[in-house]
């Protein structure tokens, strides 16, 4: 595992800083901060009540994961994407998080998943087909729903994480268009070869609403119509 040794003595000397609740971690968790990594920790304090659910892209921390970074290559097995605050995360101990400088990071891959910056924006879009000239994206965000109160009861439902994937299309340098996943958001794309497209799509029983299928579509498209 290239450089994975190097990570952990950069990573090792962060300082914790703060501390809080969080339901997405464990409770009372305990966060550092490496001056070389770390961004804003104001940006990552969270709220006081228990939040149900996860605002990380991947269950868990302890999917393979790699950093890229000024052609190098670093390896670790806790890293995760915090759709939430936006953050790239790195589990260094049993109660201890830290928050990575992103704005450092070129690309990496969680469990063989690949994810880039595409556009203006300092965000991590997974990568489901690329070619050079177009990518099909997923783009991860997390709201906070409100938990509901019933009246009747005096009780009030915990907050809970709310996980949002939308699918965007770059093209020529920026990102061109988002839809959903289905058969007439995905074959407006493919308007210049409507019949073939259609053909393609019933010969191999292809549902939309499926990402698979949607990549298989893309990948039929650009490398053999367009």
């Amino acid at each position: 595992m290239k450089n994975a040794l190097l990570l952990v003595v950069l990573l090792a000397s962060g300082t914790v800083v703060g501390q809080r609740n969080d339901s997405g971690i464990r409770s009372g968790q305990i966060y550092s901060y490496n001056p070389l990594f770390s961004g804003s920790m104001n940006e990552y304090l969270g709220s006081e009540k228990n939040i149900e659910g996860s605002r990380f892209v991947l269950e868990g921390f302890e999917n393979p994961g790699k950093i890229f970074l000024n052609g190098t290559t670093y390896t670790t097995p806790n890293l995760n994407l915090d759709a939430l605050n936006k953050d790239l995360v790195l589990k260094v101990g049993l109660d201890s998080v830290l928050v990575l400088d992103k704005h450092k990071v070129d690309s990496l891959e969680l469990d063989g998943h690949k994810f880039k910056k595409f556009g203006d924006k300092d965000e991590f879009y997974e990568v489901l087909y690329e070619n050079g000239e177009v990518a099909l994206l997923k783009h991860y965000d997390c709201q906070i729903r409100e938990g509901r109160t019933n009246v009747m009861k005096g009780t009030t439902e915990n907050d809970s994480y709310k996980m949002i994937e939308s699918y965007h299309l770059y093209k020529e340098g920026s990102i061109t268009y988002e839809f959903e996943l289905n058969n007439k958001s995905v074959l407006t794309i493919f308007d210049e070869h409507k019949k073939e497209i259609n053909e393609f799509k019933k010969d191999n029983n292809l549902n939309l609403k499926r990402e698979e299928d949607a990549i298989k579509m893309f990948r039929h498209y650009y490398q053999i119509l367009n």
